[in-house]
């Protein structure tokens, strides 16, 4: 009788467990703008979110007002870029809210309320500082001299990478510049001796109108230079380190079904998923014996899941 009582109560937990999914919910995506970046990421969030039986609507900024129905419909608020993540802090909503392909900086200036907690979070762009100076140790290990220029609204990244740098006993050099006409001055002077560079994600100074610039001036003086995007190596940069916008759509379409799941947010955080991607050109005219991009993601995946 007893085992009989045991095997009822196995099996009417089993039932239950199995009887309880998580409830559909309607989700807004909210696009800085059409295309591009952003709509890689929202196809990214909306087929994982689909999978788990939730709803999807899409909007793009400006926002009009048959949206405000739409919003206050819905259980969370996925934002793509710093636009659409301005507006949507502003009108504070009640629902989970979920920022996406955004700077930290950007981030941690929008508004928040103090009773948001654990219902507001985001995926930066930004790849984490260990990442990145791990990497520049692992494929440059016999370069130690870093330059790091950076502007007014990444002073804190720089600031970061360099505490980084330095306690991985490289020698970083930290400079701040005004705008784009002290770049070339600072760059002159920074990479009087090889030196890698650095290149940071600030808008104001690592731009379409400069990027040549700056790589031509790094290869004058030797210098390889590692960027932020696909774009940079393409251009002549050494190495770089990137997350795909469907990267990271893939990780907050991940992070969305924990929230909506549980009722809150993980914590704001950078980049899981990411891409190297290499220059073999640019490495044979440096002189610089580089392993291939595959190798050196492999090698800083090991390095990160030993941590």
């Amino acid at each position: 009788m007893g085992r009989l009582r045991l095997f009822l109560l196995a099996l009417c937990a089993a039932l239950l467990a199995g009887a309880a999914p998580v409830r559909a919910a309607q989700v807004a995506l909210v696009l800085s703008e059409e295309g591009g970046a952003f709509a890689e990421a929202a196809e990214a969030v909306s087929s994982e979110l689909r999978s788990a039986g939730h709803r999807i609507q899409s909007i793009t900024t400006p926002l009009r007002a048959e949206d405000g129905a739409v919003l206050n419909a819905s259980a969370l608020i996925v934002t793509f870029g710093t636009r659409a993540a301005q507006i949507i802090a502003g009108l504070a909503p009640r629902s989970l809210l979920l920022h996406t392909l955004l700077p930290r900086s950007a981030y941690e200036r929008l508004p928040q309320r103090a009773e948001d907690g654990r219902r507001t979070s985001a995926v930066f762009i930004d790849q984490p500082a260990n990442r990145q100076i791990e990497l520049l140790r692992l494929a440059l290990p016999d370069w130690s001299r870093v330059a790091l220029i950076v502007g007014r609204e990444s002073s804190e990244l720089g600031a970061r990478l360099q505490a980084n740098a330095r306690e991985r006993r490289l020698r970083p050099v930290l400079e701040q510049v005004g705008d784009e006409n002290d770049l070339y001055p600072t760059l002159q002077r920074v990479l009087a001796e090889p030196t890698i560079l650095l290149a940071i994600p600030d808008a104001a100074l690592y731009n379409n109108r400069t990027i040549s610039n700056i790589l031509l001036t790094a290869y004058h003086h030797r210098s390889p230079v590692v960027g932020f995007s696909p774009a940079y190596v393409k251009a002549g940069a050494l190495l770089a380190l990137y997350s795909t916008p469907a990267q990271i759509g893939q990780q907050a379409g991940e992070m969305a079904r924990h929230g909506l799941a549980g009722g809150n947010l993980p914590a704001a955080t950078a980049p899981r998923y990411f891409h190297v991607g290499t220059n073999p050109y640019v490495a044979r005219s440096l002189g610089i014996n580089l392993e291939d991009a595959n190798t050196l993601r492999e090698r800083l995946e090991r390095w990160e899941n030993a941590q």
